[in-house]
């Protein structure tokens, strides 16, 4: 989609010239009549809106107040200049973290709802890259940031631009909506399934009917050996696995070890990674960490073990077996004795599998669709500034 826009009337301002950072205290969060408390970690990339905030009665110290439609820009970076550019607008108010700029538009200078594109701009973000301060972690300053320069459109072109940007939003919104709404049936209609055949159906550990940690590197693996590294963070999020980095058994951290074969089930073991679980249908030259756990070799259907993982079945007896206080997590051998409940005639696994499949196909295609629009929305981002 490309606009055809015409530059020559806009003018060069910095961003302090039409908005201001809004800076009130809230000491007791808790006892405040504000009931959400937004941290760094509930705002996304790119996100326009916030998506997730935690109660305020989880945080005891003094936090920022915000109001409807401020932006909350997190001014700190991850690691390095890994800024993740995160800067959305409230639909509500609240309060967030100190790592978090609270701004307000300039009604006389900035049509409402403008803004957003000038913070998700790649330009701001280059700037704030290059005027954070700080070493391992790094932060922008208000002062810094409002020196930002860009082009300022007149203020009639400003509600057309913001209009459109946020008409793009809703389209984005609603498919999040429905994709939401889609997992909840996923998870519900697994349920359902384990509850009500629990009865009819034949029950046995997981390893007697599947091979469990079986393959794994060792000391006499070739040092030159090359393989693909599955760790745990490369599953970002379930049922779905990211960039792997390809290394050598020499370069390799010591927890690369468990061999992944065609057909496997990868699973984390670990609680802040619980629901981390991944098919993978072709497994050449891929190694995963001993923090997970790797399934292959089932004399069940496949797809049909690999959903029971989602169940809360699964969750609470993993809950139930944790270990460990920085990273609980289930050991081994817990896993293999997993108890799991299965129809005898592999066809009635299938058919299950195969209901539960589509809907899993439906996440993944509106998945897809959430990713072409806001695909769709940067790049328009990108023309305007």
């Amino acid at each position: 989609m490309e606009l055809q826009i015409d530059k020559s009337n806009w003018k060069n301002v910095k961003l302090g010239d039409v908005a201001f950072e809004y800076r009130k205290r809230i000491n007791n969060p808790g006892e405040s009549e504000f009931d959400r408390f937004v941290g760094s970690s509930n705002i996304g990339q790119w996100d326009f809106r916030i998506q997730s905030w935690e109660p305020t009665d989880s945080v005891s110290s003094s936090m920022k107040l915000f109001e409807p439609n401020d932006y909350l820009l997190v001014r700190r970076s991850l690691y390095a200049s890994d800024f993740r550019e995160r800067a959305p607008r409230a639909t509500f108010g609240g309060v967030c973290s100190g790592d978090i700029l609270t701004i307000k538009e300039n009604p006389e200078k900035i049509a409402d709802g403008f803004l957003i594109g000038v913070l998700n701009s790649p330009s701001l973000w280059k700037f704030i890259v290059a005027n954070a301060s700080g070493s391992i972690t790094r932060r922008i300053k208000w002062k810094d940031l409002a020196n930002y320069e860009f082009l300022l459109p007149p203020k009639d072109q400003q509600a057309e631009l913001a209009e459109l940007l946020w008409a793009m939003d809703e389209v984005i919104e609603k498919s999040i909506e429905l994709k939401s709404k889609t997992e909840k049936f996923y998870y519900t209609k697994l349920d359902s399934i384990l509850i009500n055949k629990k009865a009819s159906w034949e029950e046995g550990k997981l390893d007697n009917l599947a091979s469990v940690n079986k393959d794994s590197l060792n000391s006499k693996t070739d040092p030159s050996h090359e393989f693909f590294y599955l760790d745990i963070a490369s599953i970002e999020k379930p049922k779905v696995i990211g960039n792997m980095d390809k290394m050598s058994f020499e370069e390799a951290p010591s927890r690369a070890r468990r061999i992944v074969e065609n057909n496997s089930i990868v699973l984390s073991l670990v609680r802040p990674y619980l629901k981390s679980f991944a098919y993978v249908e072709d497994g050449t030259n891929i190694i995963a960490s001993t923090g997970t756990g790797v399934i292959n070799n089932a004399k069940l259907d496949i797809r049909f073990l690999f959903h029971q993982f989602f169940s809360k079945r699964f969750e609470n007896y993993c809950e139930n077996r944790m270990t460990g206080t920085n990273y609980p997590a289930i050991n081994q051998t817990d896993l293999k004795d997993f108890p799991v409940l299965y129809p005898k005639r592999v066809s009635d696994q299938k058919e299950v599998s195969i209901k539960l499949d589509l809907i899993e196909k439906q996440i993944e295609c509106t998945d897809v669709s959430i990713k072409s629009s806001k695909s769709l929305q940067k790049s328009l981002i990108n023309q305007i500034f």
